[in-house]
């Protein structure tokens, strides 16, 4: 749902200032807690948001694959060859259009992304835990929507 030109300019700066510094400093607190919990992680950061979408969209392109990283394709093709390496996805050719990589999870890359991202679900629990079920179930879904516009925005 579209947000009307009036509404945004409603948000005073310093609002969309804090939002922006609180989203940057809870990504890296929640990060480095996770790291402290579990230093010995297989898989870092943009790696590991390769497997995660990877194990949401099943396959994608690997220009999709740059475009939802916010990466250029040559970096993408770095992390992609690293992953495969290690056994953790699939290349492979569209069967319409040679020109175009598809990119898979493998059995083992769900593993390693289910076993690194079991203390972020813990460190997540026990936060979410200190609010009400309701303010959670609000955050979320609030979420789901920012990361929707954003997702958008690229199209």
């Amino acid at each position: 749902m579209p947000t009307s030109p009036e509404r945004v300019e409603s948000i005073s700066d310093e609002l969309l200032d804090e939002l922006s510094a609180n989203v940057v400093m809870m990504s890296r607190l929640f990060v480095a807690q996770c790291v402290r919990a579990h230093p010995t992680s297989q898989v870092d950061g943009p790696r590991l948001l390769v497997l995660r979408i990877l194990s949401e969209t099943g396959e994608t392109r690997a220009g999709e694959l740059a475009r939802l990283l916010g990466i250029k394709a040559p970096a993408t093709s770095s992390l992609i060859e690293s992953l495969e390496q290690e056994g953790l996805v699939l290349r492979s050719h569209d069967d319409r259009d040679r020109r175009v990589t598809i990119i898979s999870i493998t059995d083992e890359g769900t593993r390693v992304l289910r076993d690194a991202t079991a203390p972020q679900r813990e460190l997540a629990r026990r936060l979410m835990s200190s609010l009400p079920t309701e303010d959670v179930a609000t955050m979320i879904r609030i979420q789901r929507a920012l990361v929707t516009a954003l997702v958008d925005m690229d199209r």
